[in-house]
């Protein structure tokens, strides 16, 4: 049987070979914050409005690149090889643990753009807190994006299906995060005033991994 580590190297080199998903988010990030400062030359824009646009730009950039993590195992015909050859529990942390390494990776590239293009506005003033935030909601993105796109793999209409279902069920972790990174941007003591929603995010990923891992092979196999 393959182990997750196993998986998850070979979809690394898989990415590094094709790039699909990195450029996929890249390329996305891009042309939302171009949309963004053409929309809005030379106005001020609030933390409350830069954290929205900063959690709705890693929302759609993360159902952009997350989406093909199983997709592609279907178009590629090997998704059959993986339910031979590695169990359900190895094959769900491997994606996991790659989802979880392609959002961190498009978190920091959204984080390094607002700052890089937004310079007089974008300001965090407690790193800790904006930190620890952007982590948990990139995992709560993963954990929901890995099983939402095992479910998705053999649909039809793949691409416009994740978005659909992913909105719902990451709605409260994107109000929690959105609040919790406008309060990162205004005050510097943010950890004091963002514990409701850290609990929020902690509780929200745990139940989201734990309901994916018992309800994957189910998925995975049917």
């Amino acid at each position: 049987m393959s182990s997750w580590q196993g998986i998850l190297r070979k979809d690394l080199r898989v990415e590094f070979r094709t790039r699909y998903g990195v450029s996929a988010v890249i390329m996305f990030l891009l042309i939302t914050v171009a949309v963004i400062l053409y929309s809005t030359p030379g106005e001020q824009l609030q933390p409350s409005i830069l954290s929205a646009l900063l959690w709705i730009s890693l929302f759609f950039g993360a159902m952009t690149g997350l989406a093909r993590s199983f997709v592609s195992e279907e178009e590629r015909g090997t998704a059959l090889l993986l339910r031979i050859y590695a169990n359900g529990e190895s094959v769900f942390i491997g994606k996991l643990v790659y989802n979880l390494a392609l959002m961190l990776a498009l978190a920091i590239s959204a984080v390094l753009f607002f700052e890089f293009f937004f310079t007089r506005d974008f300001h965090i003033r407690d790193w800790p807190a904006f930190s620890v935030q952007l982590a948990l909601g990139a995992i709560g993105i993963a954990a929901v994006s890995t099983i939402l796109s095992a479910l998705i793999s053999r649909a039809s209409q793949k691409g416009a299906l994740l978005p659909i279902l992913a909105l719902p069920v990451l709605m409260p972790l994107v109000i929690a995060t959105t609040d919790a990174t406008r309060i990162a941007l205004e005050v510097s003591n943010a950890i004091e005033n963002t514990q409701g929603d850290l609990l929020i995010l902690v509780s929200f990923d745990v139940a989201m991994v734990l309901v994916s891992y018992v309800l994957f092979d189910v998925i995975w196999r049917d």
